[in-house]
């Protein structure tokens, strides 16, 4: 599978500024829009996971920062007040935050469209399930780009979908499991379904027309931790008087699209895009 440029441009940074004016990467934020039949977005939102904003908010700060790329090949920071995100109104263990955004054009960053993102009735009619292929682009925060924002790229496949999943942040949300280890900067990615250029359903084989066929599945919100005195580990040598640490289980969490759609439906019910756009 190659993933097109066109995937990984819809993603950016987000990050934080410290008392000595460097900054520090916090997470991954992309970029979502309402396109009308002319194929012009005319409400675009940069999404990420709450709990990304909400870390931020702890350290005593009030603004976040989005790092950007623009065409001239270099990256800028762009100031964004910890106010302007919102998160669900009625629903706090919902891990998503948006914010109403234009891209200037000198920005090279890509909208994705709400026809590419996958609702209820899709995944019935194309069969998705357990075992079909994923992929996750956003940061590395161990190597970012110097220059400009480099997105990574991590392929797995769906490893449940049908029951509520605890987290340590949140308690038991909606969300799916995905075979693909998160890490550190992942948390906000977007999660793509890799459907290929063909596919059985009911039993016929479908084709894509050009090229393979990607869907909006969610947004990554941390990988599946365990303690280490949790796991059954038969003959080990067991040092209980340490403190268990944190073990990543090489499973990650995903808040589903259609939990997206709802923050950026009760937004848009608050009229709220109104409000001039933040970039």
């Amino acid at each position: 599978m190659i993933v097109p440029d066109s995937v990984r441009k819809c993603v950016a940074f987000l990050g934080y500024q410290l008392a000595d004016s460097s900054f520090r990467m916090a997470g991954s934020v992309f970029f979502l829009g309402r396109v009308d039949e002319n194929g012009q977005a005319y409400a675009v939102y940069a999404v990420t996971a709450k709990h990304v904003i909400e870390g931020i908010r702890k350290l005593g700060l009030t603004t976040t920062w989005l790092r950007l790329n623009t065409h001239n090949g270099e990256a800028v920071w762009t100031q964004v007040s910890m106010e302007q995100w919102f998160f669900s109104p009625t629903d706090a263990s919902v891990d998503v935050a948006i914010l109403q955004v234009s891209l200037p054009g000198e920005l090279d960053h890509l909208i994705l469209p709400y026809s590419l993102c996958i609702t209820e009735q899709r995944m019935q009619e194309d069969e998705i399930g357990v075992g079909d292929e994923v992929f996750v682009t956003g940061l590395f925060r161990h190597h970012h780009g110097n220059r400009r924002n480099i997105p990574i790229v991590r392929v797995g496949n769906i490893a449940c979908l049908k029951e509520k999943i605890s987290t340590q942040a949140y308690g038991e949300i909606d969300a799916y499991l995905i075979e693909a280890r998160s890490t550190g900067g992942l948390s906000g990615s977007p999660v793509f379904l890799n459907l290929g250029v063909t596919r059985m359903i009911q039993g016929q084989i479908k084709y894509a027309q050009s090229q393979p066929i990607f869907y909006l599945f969610g947004l990554i919100h941390g990988h599946y931790d365990v303690r280490s005195d949790s796991i059954d580990d038969i003959g080990a040598d067991k040092t209980d008087h340490l403190t268990p640490e944190r073990v990543n289980t090489g499973i990650a969490i995903v808040v589903p699209f259609h939990k997206i759609d709802e923050v950026i439906t009760a937004y848009e019910s608050e009229q709220k895009t109104v409000r001039s756009p933040i970039l």
